[in-house]
């Protein structure tokens, strides 16, 4: 049986700001995420031009399992996506359900000319790096990610 993937609507971020918080809340992050956080920062990036959200559904009626959700964003010459968000259901993890929804996104992607699709993940907690490898994704080596703290 095929699994309904699809884009997200503005009706399906508050089952998916359940699933965000309840998976992020989860080991191996053990992050404080409520409803009203994971639903604000999932409406903020839907919020943001150049949005697409796709979805992972048990069928065409059954719940949300998995998502992704991003930003197409303009270069100097090329159009790049950048990946926000990717979460699947804690029980259906190693199924084969964010693969899927990758190759889903490629194909989105490709329709819309993007070149390509960049993101940030933590290199710890059951090694997410590895998965986006897995995945065809690659570490550049040109890039770093940097943060400043406010106190």
């Amino acid at each position: 049986m095929n699994q309904p993937i699809r884009k997200l609507t503005i009706k399906d971020l508050k089952p998916a700001a359940k699933l965000f918080a309840r998976v992020f809340n989860e080991e191996p992050w053990n992050e404080p995420w409520t409803l009203q956080s994971s639903y604000k920062r999932l409406m903020d990036i839907s919020l943001t031009p150049g949005y697409l959200g796709i979805g992972y559904f048990e069928d065409e009626n059954g719940p949300l399992l998995g998502f992704i959700v991003g930003n197409e964003e303009q270069w100097i010459n090329n159009k790049y996506f950048y990946l926000n968000e990717i979460c699947v259901d804690t029980n259906a993890q190693i199924s084969g359900i964010g693969t899927s929804l990758l190759e889903f996104l490629k194909v989105q992607l490709k329709q819309q000319a993007v070149a390509q699709i960049y993101l940030s993940t933590e290199k710890g907690h059951r090694k997410p790096a590895a998965f986006f490898q897995k995945n065809e994704f690659e570490l550049n080596e040109e890039r770093v990610v940097m943060s400043l703290e406010l106190e």
